[in-house]
């Protein structure tokens, strides 16, 4: 009989408990159990039998009147749609049972050894008869003492009140009622504290580290780090090889904030046309399609769109063609990168005082040949060492320099110096961006360390070539791929490490679905 494997996560408040543990068994298809909220259930129940929180230490008498009245409150945990629902009375709690009050009251009841013994029962239960993800304060030490992966996580209270008040932050934004305290920094790290003081000295089942459970400390890790820390543990333990995947994987700022642009204008239902595909990524572009936005390729398809918004995509265009744009429609949203546009400013300014303008990146590229517009005299595209040789301009003309943002820096470097040696006097603007080099000099790193290395983005991304390029110097087993269904991993067992990346323009659940197949490819 095949034996449950079961995952116990434990920590205090705030350190992201309930979002790692539901983002391990997404990826691993175990069952999540938060007990937390089978807890919140309880004090839900309790608050609106009019039972309020103590203002001092527990009382017996309070004690007794918690045992009496939960008897009549039946909660349990079932999977509707894929999603944990818990039924209180068999009413759906989920939508009522995280606000503060509730919180709070949740802490003081699971601090009662009588509930805690009866949600114990129930969560042993459930761990009994599947493969589970438990989150909780005592899950490693009393509920699942026997599980095979252990962990404590933990975050400063700084870290954690910080969060909580970016949450209610949040949630006042959405039009949610949010109290003045929960607003307060200094009051929501207090509560955090004494709550820590409450779980770590109650005297049944109280907050601790497992001897054998490992520490992960999220205060300055991503959900999606903690969440693969975890699941390399789980790797471990099956001999199957660890996962890196790129911190700086995935969209960019600058692509984010077009991306989102986009889908928040696809809502209002009027006429919307990208200026080229928004990004360099065919599922998200079909995925708009599907959702009214069309796309326009030439200037001559401008003409009629009198009543549309057209958005003009991270990649920029030429001045020209910004004009005919914001001339040709009822509304234009510029989502130029603003690492694009300052290369425009530079292109612009610098060409006006009588420079050449070399550009180094990638003919027919959008945000190459959008430069090349901005320029008020010839502008040259440069993109590899025989054009960098045959370049053949008046020495008399200063040359200025840019960069593609999303060229290779390291050919960059190699193109300005071809220049240099043959006499040019050469004004050199590093354009490349910041994030561009920071996610190429990564990749390269995970690459050198890996046995294999994965690379996903679209088939026209430069940017996603350019990673591509540079992990296949280093590393043999290179896969360059657009989505999970393009992955064909044949592995032979010796594989200890896979790494992952991607380029600006691959959204954030097609990286997860090739995570998840990675994981469960067979030797």
């Amino acid at each position: 009989m095949k034996e449950n494997f079961n995952i116990a996560i434990d920590g205090p408040a705030g350190a992201g408990k309930s979002t790692i543990a539901r983002k391990v068994a997404r990826t691993l298809d175990f069952v999540y159990v938060d007990t937390g909220a089978m807890y919140r259930a309880a004090a839900l129940y309790l608050l609106r039998s009019g039972l309020s929180k103590p203002s001092g230490d527990l009382t017996e008498d309070f004690r007794q009147e918690v045992c009496s009245r939960l008897k009549d409150a039946d909660i349990r945990l079932e999977y509707q749609n894929g999603q944990q629902v818990v039924l209180l009375n068999g009413e759906n709690v989920n939508p009522y049972i995280r606000t503060e009050e509730v919180s709070n009251m949740a802490s003081i009841v699971s601090a009662i050894p009588q509930v805690r013994e009866e949600m114990v029962r129930l969560q042993q239960k459930i761990a009994s008869s599947g493969n589970v993800v438990m989150d909780g304060r005592d899950i490693g030490t009393v509920v699942l003492p026997d599980a095979q992966i252990k962990v404590f996580l933990t975050a400063s209270v700084e870290v954690r009140a910080r969060r909580r008040y970016l949450e209610n932050l949040e949630k006042r934004k959405a039009g949610k009622q949010v109290s003045s305290e929960d607003l307060d920094l200094e009051a929501i790290a207090k509560d955090i504290a004494e709550r820590d003081y409450r779980d770590t000295h109650r005297e049944k089942g109280p907050l601790r580290q497992a001897s054998d459970a490992v520490l992960i400390d999220s205060s300055e890790m991503s959900i999606s780090q903690v969440a693969e820390a975890i699941l390399n543990l789980y790797a471990d333990k099956k001999g199957r090889p660890r996962v890196i995947t790129a911190r700086t994987a995935g969209f960019c700022f600058g692509v984010k904030r077009a991306v989102d642009a986009v889908y928040n204008e696809a809502e209002n239902g009027s006429p919307i046309y990208t200026y080229g595909p928004i990004i360099h990524n065919e599922v998200v572009v079909e995925d708009l399609r599907r959702k009214g936005v069309d796309v326009i390729h030439t200037p001559e398809e401008l003409e009629g769109r009198k009543d549309a918004t057209i958005v003009i995509r991270s990649h920029g265009v030429t001045k020209e063609l910004q004009q005919k744009i914001e001339a040709s429609c009822a509304r234009c949203i510029d989502t130029t990168c603003t690492f694009v546009k300052r290369i425009h400013e530079i292109v612009e300014k610098e060409s006006a005082a009588g420079k050449k303008i070399i550009i180094i990146g990638n003919h027919g590229h959008a945000e190459a040949e959008g430069h090349v517009g901005w320029s008020k005299t010839p502008a040259t595209i440069i993109e590899n060492e025989q054009e960098a040789e045959c370049f053949d301009g008046d020495k008399n003309i200063p040359l200025c320099v840019v960069a593609q943002t999303t060229f290779n820096g390291n050919k960059f470097s190699e193109l300005v110096d071809i220049l240099k040696q043959r006499q040019y006097n050469v004004t050199v603007n590093n354009t490349i961006c910041n994030a561009t080099r920071e996610r190429q000099t990564e990749a390269g790193e995970i690459a050198s360390k890996a046995d294999i290395m994965i690379v996903i983005g679209g088939k026209s991304s430069s940017n996603t070539a350019k990673l591509y390029e540079i992990c296949k110097e280093v590393c043999d087993r290179t896969y360059l791929i657009q989505t999970a269904e393009d992955l064909d991993l044949h592995l032979n067992g010796s594989e200890k490490l896979i790494g992952i990346t991607a380029g600006a323009s691959t959204p954030n659940n097609i990286i997860e679905e090739v995570q998840k197949d990675v994981r469960r490819t067979d030797f």
